[in-house]
């Protein structure tokens, strides 16, 4: 089909138009994507579009208003296998040793039938409310329907249809929405919260100063182990030629995660560096002259986005390398000027020792069986692993375990 068509409509000369490229999208994209989100922006959607991850195919949603552009959406379709991503499934506590047992095996059962495609309205590659985006010229109720519409039909355009739509990463601030995809035949679930660190401080040494002693003592033994590391900010030239190294160290990392969907691929950071500019940091960490690991992240408006990272496990263990490399972004945000840090998912509890508390995200899943989405709730509840881990409380106030956000989006 064309890159761009009109592909329904509802009443009140509302309609959205799907395109398989961001450039197709142009200028009606750049008129409806908010320009505080550097990820709904066509600079990063170039990048990812230039060094997708394998498997994953793209598109965006345009919707109009009596010809007007008032809002957009990322679309991403994947495969979804439960015997490939659902690597380490944990055993239930509180059962008793035989039932936690017997609880573990049938999730490795039932995960081993899960498989399908699915159409997500988001990006895999992303923590947080980086989905679609409406002005405030269009009604909340409106602009919830012509989204579920646009939805509905792409995923029901040509072939074979997906297994499931999937919204990923609304927060708990937005209610109406959240009601609303209820409403619809979703089913909310939680992964692991996004930590969110806020800054407020002018320098680092004031960030150290607010700690108690126990961890203000614990980030400098830290520092002490990572004393023969050379810290170096890499740019185009220097990535462009580890490319191959960067792509290993992050392998190294990521084969222990426990569920793994999408893996980057060996261009991406070349492509981010193009696209996005000194927006992009990329901070290598040398050992007498060898790359040993790196950390990334992406200034977003006034936040500072942690982003993708590798390591040698060996380095890591001996000088504390990645609990240096988050100690290192605060420093890099407070150097910006940016309000906060979003340091994603996994590895909840070193997060929280240097500041960051939790963000709740639900994500929102609708079956295309009409069977399945009757029992979506419950196998969700049973599949998605618990989230336990133990906050730490580094500074000498503290405000609270969860992070209350207001969230910028218009809906």
């Amino acid at each position: 089909m064309p890159l761009s068509r009109r592909i329904a409509t509802i009443p009140d000369e509302e309609h959205f138009a799907f395109f398989s490229t961001i450039e197709a999208a142009g200028a009606d994209w750049e008129a409806a994507a908010p320009r505080d989100d550097v990820f709904l922006s066509r600079a990063y959607l170039r990048a990812l579009e230039e060094s997708p991850p394998a498997g994953i195919r793209l598109g965006y949603l345009v919707f109009y208003q009596r010809g007007e552009p008032v809002g957009v959406a990322v679309l991403q379709w994947a495969t979804f296998d439960g015997r490939a991503h659902v690597h380490r499934l944990t055993v239930t506590p509180g059962l008793g040793r035989w039932l936690g047992g017997v609880s573990h095996e049938l999730k490795r059962l039932l995960a081993n039938y899960v498989r399908g495609e699915v159409l997500v309205c988001g990006n895999l590659l992303l923590t947080g409310e980086h989905n679609f985006h409406f002005k405030s010229t269009i009604q909340p109720e409106r602009a919830l329907m012509l989204l579920q519409q646009a939805l509905k039909e792409v995923a029901e355009r040509g072939g074979e249809q997906p297994a499931a739509v999937l919204i990923k990463d609304i927060s708990a601030e937005r209610v109406e929405e959240r009601s609303a995809f209820l409403r619809m035949g979703y089913a909310s679930f939680r992964v692991q919260p996004c930590m969110v660190l806020p800054l407020s401080y002018r320098t680092f040494e004031d960030y150290l100063a607010s700690m108690t002693t126990k961890y203000r003592t614990r980030a400098k033994r830290a520092f002490k182990k990572a004393a023969f590391l050379e810290r170096r900010p890499l740019g185009l030239l220097d990535i462009q030629r580890l490319q191959a190294h960067l792509y290993a160290l992050y392998q190294s990392v990521a084969q222990h995660s426990r569920f793994r969907w999408v893996d980057i691929c060996e261009g991406y950071w070349l492509s981010l560096r193009r696209h996005l500019g000194k927006r992009f940091h990329l901070i290598g960490w040398y050992r007498g002259g060898e790359l040993v690991g790196y950390h990334t992240a992406i200034e977003n408006g006034s936040s500072l986005e942690a982003h993708f990272l590798g390591y040698d496990d060996a380095v890591n263990a001996q000088s504390q390398l990645y609990l240096n490399m988050l100690y290192d972004l605060v420093r890099l945000g407070i150097e910006l000027g940016s309000e906060r840090i979003s340091l994603g998912r996994t590895a909840l509890e070193i997060k929280s020792s240097v500041g960051a508390v939790p963000q709740d995200l639900d994500l929102f899943l609708r079956l295309r069986h009409p069977v399945g989405r009757h029992l979506c709730a419950s196998l969700l509840h049973f599949l998605v692993p618990a989230d336990r881990w133990v906050a730490r409380h580094p500074f000498k106030r503290w405000t609270g375990e969860r992070l209350q956000l207001t969230s910028e989006k218009v809906l």
